[in-house]
């Protein structure tokens, strides 16, 4: 018999659940206040409950589309801040929470997405849920010397509303993921910078020494000089920079977000979908 029940969030679970998640994820208390104010839990959460106490949850954040062929497009949810606490793991409670999660997305939506914290985690995902590969990204370490010589491009930091408006325009008819604006709300609220740049725009947050470029856009360059001039707001020793496919940027492709779907759709579906600001 199990020793846990998968229920629905209740009101009565918030203090709990912001407990876990600060066990679990070691996140600032700001950033845990503004997700629970932006994003509703109602019908969007799945709690396992042991010993009469939340002990494993996870999040549906709704509101995506995805086009992944010209003028096509799926609706989807994303399974998110999947947690369980130390003592409860290796039961297979997380495994359960997520697969309870993607199939309640997949009532509503056509495809259930969920972004893995680290490579190793895929596996799990995939066998949990059957998801595959939807979106893939060029991921690339630049440091600091290796910015020296090159031009960078001039930048300045960039409304969150008016980056979202540009963003789309370069992605107008690419392969792309359409975030809700909480995506943004929640993002800055953890210091992610917006920027516009010479020939794009980008989202950084920089944090011990590192800055991490989630999403340069740089569509008629290498990347490079967008790069050195995000480096000019961000002083960092080493750059991680994210960037599409379909265009030309440092680094190599690997998997990034994983998408279970309904229905195999009618049209093709391409590796080089952007997803982007994924909130790992």
């Amino acid at each position: 018999m199990s020793d846990y029940i998968l229920r629905d969030w209740q009101p009565c679970d918030d203090n709990a659940l912001k407990a876990l998640w600060k066990t679990c994820f070691g996140d600032p208390d700001d950033y845990i206040e503004s997700f629970f104010d932006l994003f509703p839990r109602q019908d969007a959460c799945v709690v396992a409950e042991a010993e009469g106490k939340p002990v494993s949850a996870m999040y549906i954040l709704p509101g995506q589309r995805l086009f992944p062929y010209r003028k096509k497009s799926l609706t989807a949810g994303y399974a998110y801040a999947l947690a369980t606490l130390p003592e409860y793991r290796s039961r297979g409670i997380g495994r359960a929470v997520y697969k309870a999660v993607s199939d309640k997305i997949l009532q509503t939506a056509d495809a259930a997405c969920v972004l893995p914290a680290e490579q190793a985690l895929y596996p799990f995902y995939e066998n949990a849920s059957g998801a595959q590969p939807l979106s893939y990204v060029r991921e690339a370490r630049i440091t600091k010397a290796d910015l020296s010589g090159i031009t960078p491009s001039m930048g300045a930091r960039f409304p969150t509303l008016e980056y979202q408006a540009v963003r789309s325009q370069i992605l107008s008819g690419l392969p792309y993921a359409l975030l809700p604006e909480e995506f943004y709300e929640l993002m800055e609220s953890s210091g992610v910078e917006f920027f516009v740049l010479e020939h794009g725009v980008a989202a950084a947050e920089t944090s011990h020494g590192v800055c991490r470029i989630l999403e340069l856009l740089d569509p008629d360059t290498d990347g490079m000089s967008s790069i050195a001039g995000v480096a000019r707001w961000c002083p960092a020793e080493e750059y991680i920079v994210r960037s599409p496919l379909f265009f030309d940027g440092p680094g190599e492709m690997r998997p990034y977000m994983l998408g279970a779907l309904k229905e195999k759709p009618s049209f093709p579906m391409t590796n080089d979908l952007w997803w982007g600001l994924g909130m790992d």
